[in-house]
């Protein structure tokens, strides 16, 4: 059996090596805090002596301080994951900086830092190492975060870690010296992803902005070059921001490419993922289509529970012009489908039940180009909505504003003129 030291040398071998020959994913799976190296490192933890003067006889200094960094990393994790293993997780320690994810989640942002400056003198090569380094550093740093807000103390490391990876992007968008097929902009997107994920979570989804300033500044290859899953994740964020900043076309656009190239998964772990991404895509590309007058299919509503508990009651609304339906569906999942994002989106696609609704007191009137107010009034009365005259008068002129009914109000004669032709243009044509 492999004795504690020899097991140490050979991985302290491994990484020498891949540093020498440029392997990335190998140098990777070595500084990661799940990959199976980290057996290794606890055995020595506990049988070598002086691991540290190890590390540094057989690499290279900066390198060195690197792997020593990690050791500590692991050494705090693992009693973290131990504990939490034994529902000591919660253990009571008065001073947060004790607690030992807090430990990692610093030791692991040093890490990151003395990382970044090795990075910006290499090549493409060691961007896999930097996705590694970078995806632990917020993973670490979240988890900190919860354990501090269970002891009612402020967050903070998320947010220290987010400035340390907007470093690790500026080293990728900027490589100026590199050729093409060996520059760091190839990491650009994968770490620009990780960036949006982090400000997401932050709900500093302003910051999105600055980093799609500097990629379209900087001089970087298509996004069509890059991974396809980088291209994927890079357009579920876009397609979100521009859900909330109302410009629903480029929304739907990007989501809808999100959607179609979403990973599909193998096997059972991998089918689990892929729902769970598609689920995600879908919330907000089901009111972003509600928006442009584009209801889903309830097949695909009852494939997906979640989605079809969210958004079917107002599909249906919709459908059927049953504006109480609507409102009621509203009030009763208002928690939910605010801290799904969607909520005001949902809520300004209520005048798709009402055009529905007015639609169909055209049609009892067959279609006439004059139908008295009373009737779209008395229309509200029997779904349920009651609402003066002069409120919906007031619907009428939205309507009219936004192009859902062409026509004039005659407020004389109390009576809505409408178009011989299209009286209710296709909502697709129209804008909420």
């Amino acid at each position: 059996m492999q004795s504690a030291k020899d097991a140490f040398v050979e991985y302290l071998a491994n990484i020498a090596s891949a540093i020498e020959n440029e392997e990335g994913a190998m140098l990777a799976g070595c500084l990661k805090i799940d990959d199976p190296h980290t057996e290794v490192l606890r055995d020595v933890q506990r049988f070598v002596k002086h691991p540290e003067t190890l590390v540094r006889n057989r690499l290279e200094d900066a390198w060195a301080e690197l792997v020593n960094e990690h050791m500590r990393v692991l050494r705090e994790y693992t009693t973290y994951v131990t504990l939490s293993a034994d529902g000591g997780g919660n253990m009571e320690i008065d001073d947060t900086s004790r607690l030992p994810i807090v430990r990692a989640a610093e030791s692991q942002n040093i890490l990151a830092q003395n990382f970044h400056q090795i990075f910006q003198t290499q090549t493409r090569w060691c961007c896999p190492v930097l996705y590694a380094v970078n995806s632990d550093l917020r993973n670490l740093s979240l988890w900190a975060d919860n354990a501090l807000q269970e002891r009612r103390s402020k967050p903070k490391y998320l947010e220290e870690a987010a400035r340390t990876m907007n470093k690790a992007f500026s080293y990728c968008v900027t490589d100026r010296f590199s050729q093409l097929e060996k520059s760091r902009k190839w990491g650009t997107y994968h770490i620009v992803n990780l960036l949006f994920k982090t400000y997401f979570k932050l709900s500093q989804t302003n910051l999105c902005t600055n980093i799609l300033r500097s990629i379209a500044a900087g001089d970087i290859p298509p996004l069509d070059e890059y991974p396809l899953a980088d291209q994927v994740t890079f357009k579920y964020f876009t397609g979100i921001l521009a859900f909330y900043n109302e410009n629903y076309k480029l929304a739907e656009q990007e989501l809808s490419f999100a959607l179609v190239h979403c990973y599909k998964g193998h096997g059972k772990a991998g089918r689990k993922k892929a729902k769970k991404n598609i689920i995600m895509i879908l919330n907000f590309l089901i009111p972003t289509r509600f928006i442009l007058g584009i209801l889903p299919q309830n097949a695909l509503l009852e494939r997906y529970p979640a989605l079809h508990h969210l958004y079917g009651n107002f599909v249906l609304a919709i459908r059927r012009g049953d504006v109480k339906l609507y409102d009621d569906s509203l009030l009763n999942l208002q928690t939910e489908l605010v801290n799904h994002g969607t909520y005001l989106t949902v809520e300004r696609t209520r005048s798709l039940a009402v055009r529905m609704l007015f639609k169909r007191v055209w049609l009892a009137n067959e279609r006439s180009s004059r139908v008295p107010m009373s009737q779209f009034q008395r229309a509200l009365h029997l779904s349920g909505t009651d609402e003066s005259l002069e409120a919906v008068q007031c619907l009428l002129a939205n309507m009219i504003d936004k192009g859902f009914l062409k026509g004039y109000l005659s407020y004389e004669r109390e009576m809505v003129v409408l178009a011989k032709e299209s009286a209710f243009p296709p909502v697709t044509v129209a804008s909420i």
